[in-house]
């Protein structure tokens, strides 16, 4: 039987349906909207036995398949550690709706093949810049620096000169298996929850 019971926000009565599909609605502007929110979120992946996190820009939103995606450094710490576990869970909170989102997933990495070509052609000089450099992130450094200092006129390189960093492009697709919803409240939080890998979507005590 279909779940009727709702929750309005900001007037307006939410089923579980409808947040499902508002939820996603905000992914998505989070993805075309550099200043929204959900532009930015937290992602964890397992190294050994312990979880590594750090922030990353998203970059597009596929509702259609359930998939969110990032872009990255190939020699990046969390590229080898999704090499060897996939599993990968990500944050978004928006302060101003109050509205947080755990999604769980297994990530899929793409490197040179159609995808990373469609990315990087969409990717501009500024973002290209990061990919040049000769050390792998995490390396250790003498000086706070990011090792591009002095190597290109006006600070970013040429589309010809940029073209070198596509060696260290990696995209990383998130197929969703589930979203935590948690709508922060002073009257009641309220949450729920949407399982995708058997197309349950239940309310859950906050």
């Amino acid at each position: 039987m279909k779940n009727t019971a709702g929750v309005t926000i900001d007037n307006i009565f939410y089923t579980l349906e409808d947040l499902e599909k508002d939820t996603w609605l905000r992914l998505l502007n989070g993805a075309l909207k550099s200043k929204d929110a959900f532009h930015t979120a937290s992602v964890a992946t397992l190294r050994a036995d312990e979880i590594s996190l750090r922030t990353v820009v998203l970059r597009k939103v596929i509702q259609r398949d359930k998939q969110l995606r990032f872009h990255t450094d190939t020699r990046s710490n969390k590229w080898k550690e999704l090499e060897q576990n996939n599993a990968i869970s990500m944050l978004f909170y928006g302060p101003s709706a109050r509205v947080q989102l755990r999604v769980s997933g297994v990530a899929i990495l793409h490197y040179q093949d159609e995808i990373t070509d469609l990315a990087w052609q969409n990717t501009s000089l500024s973002s290209r810049r990061i990919y040049l450099t000769s050390l792998p992130p995490s390396s250790y450094i003498d000086l706070p620096a990011d090792g591009l200092e002095g190597l290109f006129e006006n600070g970013n390189p040429t589309l010809l000169e940029s073209e070198a960093g596509k060696q260290n492009f990696g995209v990383i697709n998130v197929q969703v298996s589930n979203i935590d919803w948690l709508w922060l409240n002073h009257a009641g939080h309220r949450r729920a929850f949407f399982n995708y890998e058997n197309q349950e979507y239940n309310w859950v005590a906050p």
